[in-house]
């Protein structure tokens, strides 16, 4: 079934993003706070489509798609919403987009052209984790913020790599 629970839980991740930025371009004084407690429930939503895939078999091919398709359109609005109030620095968001960009590319032309995907590797997850943290650092300036984006920066690159490995031992090129 297409529409099973981790799947419409994915969805309603989706239209996070709109509530995400009419929130935080608001002009409520709590606006950065409000609208990272939706990039928080974003992310417990995301566990919990995850496990419940995973736990009740539930994960189909449309899941495969919408699910790091909500991640990217959360983080990316996110981050580029801080980048624009100064509150995230530019070479993440470039490295981040870069690397986004790349998988996505390579990840559409696997799926189509080769029948083939490459899954969510632990890199994928640590760079997930800590891209969320830097997020969240940056967005109430706590202490550690540029150790933080460093750690997200090499993970990303990590991540990167390891998929271009994955897709070169394939060898569909």
């Amino acid at each position: 079934m297409i529409f099973n629970l981790p799947n419409m839980i994915t969805i309603a991740r989706i239209f996070l993003v709109p509530v995400f930025l009419v929130i935080f371009w608001s002009p409520s004084p709590n606006h950065v706070l409000l609208g990272m407690g939706v990039l928080g429930i974003a992310g417990i939503t995301d566990m919990i489509d995850g496990y419940v895939a995973r736990k009740y078999n539930l994960i189909t091919p449309l899941g495969k798609i919408l699910d790091p398709a909500a991640d990217k359109l959360i983080v990316i609005t996110v981050m580029t919403s801080l980048f624009l109030v100064g509150k995230f620095p530019l070479w993440l968001v470039g490295l981040i987009l870069a690397k986004e960009l790349v998988i996505a590319v390579g990840g559409s032309f696997l799926v189509l052209k080769e029948k083939i995907e490459i899954g969510a590797s632990i890199y994928g997850k640590a760079a997930t984790i800590s891209i969320y943290l830097a997020l969240f650092f940056y967005a109430f300036e706590i202490r550690g913020s540029t150790i933080i984006s460093v750690i997200a920066g090499f993970a990303s690159v990590l991540a990167l790599a390891n998929y271009i490995n994955s897709f070169i031992r394939r060898r569909v090129y």
